[in-house]
Parts: C-alpha cells; structure tokens; sequence
C-alpha cells in the first residue's frame, strides 16, 4: 500500500515538473532583433534630406506601441533600425518632411504613411514603406501673360501695367529663388538665317531679370502663382480703366539713363537684373512679337555673362540690297528652361524662335500688326479637370488665346 502512495506521488511530482518547463518556455513573447523599416524615397527628385520625422509601431495583439528611432540615411533612402520587438503584426505610422531638387529646383513636402497589420518575426523583421504620396511633377509654369495693356476712358493705350505669372504646376512646394524671366532676342515675326545656329541647343535673350534668393527664401504652394509686373503700383490712379499691381511679388525695376525714362520703384521686391537690351526702362513687347521663358540659372550673373555670350551673324535683306549684319546678346542653355511661350500675330508671323521641344506652336493677342482689338487681352494657360496647368509643349494647344486678363476679375 504505501509502495503505491510512494509511486503515486512521484508520479504526480514528475507531471508537475513537465507542466512548469513547458509553461516557462511557450508564454513568453518570442522576440525579433534588429528588425529594420525602409522608407524608400521617390527616383524622380535628387539631394532628398528628411528634415524631420516621427513614427510609431502599435502592436494589434497586445496595443502595444513602440516610438521608431530617426531613420539613417541609406543610399536614396532611409532605415529605421528597431533593437528588438514581439513578434506580431504591427500598424505603423510614419511621417515627416523631406527636402528634394527637381530640374534644379529645391522643394519640401510633407508625407504620412500608414501601414496595417504588417507582420514582424524572425523571418520577417525587414518592412519597406514607398513615400510615394507625391510627384513632384509639372514644376513651374508660365500661366499667364498680359503684354497688350488697357485702354483709358479716352481710348488712349496704357502699357505700364503689363505682367505675368507663373505657377507652380507640381503637387510639392518649390522655391522660386534663381527663376529667370527671359525675353527672346530674335523675333517670331522677322525669320533670319544666323549663324552660328543655336535654337536647338539655347535660347537667345534679350532680357534676362532673376528672382533673388538664396535657395529657399521664395516658397509657392502648389497650385500657387507668382505675379510678376512690370511697374508695381496702382494703375488706377493712372488709368482707371487698369488695376491695382502694387502687391506684385516682384517687379522689373530698371536704372534709366534718361531722365525722360525714369522707372517708378513700386512696393514689391525688385527682380535682380542680369542684362536687359534697353538702357532705359525694359516693358514686353506690346504685339507679341518676341518670346519669353522661364529657366533655373545654373550659374551666377558674372559667370553668365562671361561663358554665354553669343555673336549671331545673319544677311539682311531690303529689296534689291542684302546686309551683312550681327547680333551680340547671350544665351541660356535649352536645359535650363523650365517653360517657353511664343507670341506672335497671325498676319506676321514668320516662325517660332524656340526649339520645338520647349514650344511646337504659339499664342497671341491680334491677329494683326497693331491690331486695336488687342487690348485689355491676355494669353492665359488651360487648366484640365483637375485644375492643373496644361502643358504640352505646344502654346497654340496650352493656351486660350486673347483671354480677359486675371487681374480684371
């Protein structure tokens, strides 16, 4: 009898011990180390910088959540290093802001990603999430162009209230500063055979006013534009047939050489002035004769105008005489070239001084030589059904031809 006791306690004993190893080695969480998040950056943006970053992990088991480190850079992208975690499925969230270049333009956005139920364990512990919530495409855009001027109460023309805008077509907030407005040096009414011929490479100027900034000192929020006037005040004290130009962005702002030319300095900041052909005041061209563009200037002023010179030698023709001729101005590389537009008046109109790559046709406001219809009309950019620029490289496409000015509504 007491055998079997004996025998029934040791038994008792042993099940007891096998319950306590089993229990010790199956209820703790199984832990995974030096799990990794990736957060891959965007292939079409260059110099990208995460400027600031927060993000979570949270546990959908258990609801517990862990504070994820500040990523490392890592090539293109970035690495979030987790020391250890439970195994499970997480819901993560990360967000933060990243600073880019596109086509030499800086930029920042915001980005937010959030992820469910992705899995963490020992044979998983290495999680990629895409900061794809942007494009950043379109870049800047010429909108709008208002050259022809109003007309006074007396029917009389008024040009010094003429403008432009241009607009930030990306879905990413670019700066501005380094933006050149360029006039074209040949004329899209007058075709000549120069040489050397550089149209498919450069774009010849006449005008060339940058925006001044150091980088990062003139933000646009996409969708957001740029008003840029040739004299910033008030035009209806002048005429009242114009509008209200002193809170422009910027201004053209130029020191005449003749006191019968003086240029009223408005309240907006003066575009830093590289070269200009006139050494009076410099307006657009009020028939549309030229054409104009916008390009990130690559290098500084004293640069430019050493290495972009450009001599451009033609013949002349008037009647039964033939002239040999030269242009001296300067050039700025097509690649520089963020947007083209060429203007013109279909009774004039000879040929398009860009290359086709920038700008296959052109727009207008006449349709011709001092047409009297032309006032009080601009070209402005069309808009698709999202409300973005159009932009196809082809002006006579892109834009609505002898528009109502925006600054009239």
């Amino acid at each position: 009898m007491k055998q079997k006791i004996f025998l029934s306690m040791m038994m008792l004993a042993a099940m007891s011990l096998s319950f306590i190893s089993c229990s010790s080695s199956d209820d703790g969480p199984v832990i995974v180390k030096n799990g990794t998040i990736t957060l891959e950056m965007p292939i079409n943006v260059s110099n990208i910088v995460l400027e600031s970053f927060e993000g979570t992990a949270t546990n959908v088991q258990t609801g517990n959540t862990i504070t994820l480190s500040t990523p490392v850079k890592d090539g293109n992208n970035y690495i979030i290093t987790i020391p250890q975690i439970e195994e499970g499925n997480y819901n993560l969230i990360a967000k933060g802001v990243i600073s880019f270049v596109k086509d030499g333009i800086a930029g920042t956005t915001d980005f937010e990603i959030n992820s469910s139920n992705v899995s963490l364990s020992e044979k998983s512990s290495s999680v990629k999430l895409a900061v794809n919530s942007f494009q950043a495409e379109g870049g800047f855009v010429i909108s709008e162009i208002f050259y022809t001027g109003t007309t006074t109460p007396e029917n009389k023309s008024y040009s010094d209230d003429q403008y432009m805008k241009i607009t930030n077509n990306s879905d990413v907030t670019l700066y501005a500063d380094g933006i050149a407005i360029l006039e074209s040096e040949f004329l899209t009414t007058d075709k000549q055979d120069y040489t050397p011929d550089l149209m498919n490479t450069d774009f010849s100027v006449d005008a060339c006013y940058v925006i001044p900034g150091s980088g990062t000192d003139v933000p646009v929020e996409p969708g957001e534009s740029l008003l840029i006037a040739i004299n910033a005040i008030n035009h209806k004290e002048a005429n009242p047939n114009s509008f209200d130009l002193s809170n422009a962005d910027f201004e053209f702002y130029d020191e005449s050489s003749n006191e019968k030319y003086i240029d009223p300095d408005g309240k907006a900041t003066n575009l830093d002035k590289w070269y200009c052909y006139t050494a009076t005041v410099y307006m657009f061209h009020s028939r549309g004769y030229h054409s104009y563009a916008i390009a990130k200037m690559k290098t500084d002023k004293e640069t430019w105008l050493k290495d972009y010179a450009y001599t451009a030698a033609y013949t002349w023709t008037f009647m039964e005489w033939t002239f040999d001729q030269e242009k001296d101005t300067f050039r700025v590389p097509n690649e520089w070239i963020l947007d083209a537009v060429n203007l013109s008046v279909e009774s004039e109109f000879q040929w398009i001084v860009t290359s086709s790559a920038l700008d296959a046709g052109w727009t207008y406001c006449g349709k011709v030589d001092k047409d009297p219809e032309r006032f009080n009309k601009a070209v402005i950019r069309k808009t698709d059904s999202n409300g973005k620029y159009v932009d196809t490289n082809n002006s006579a496409n892109d834009f609505n031809a002898e528009a109502k000015p925006s600054m009239m509504n």
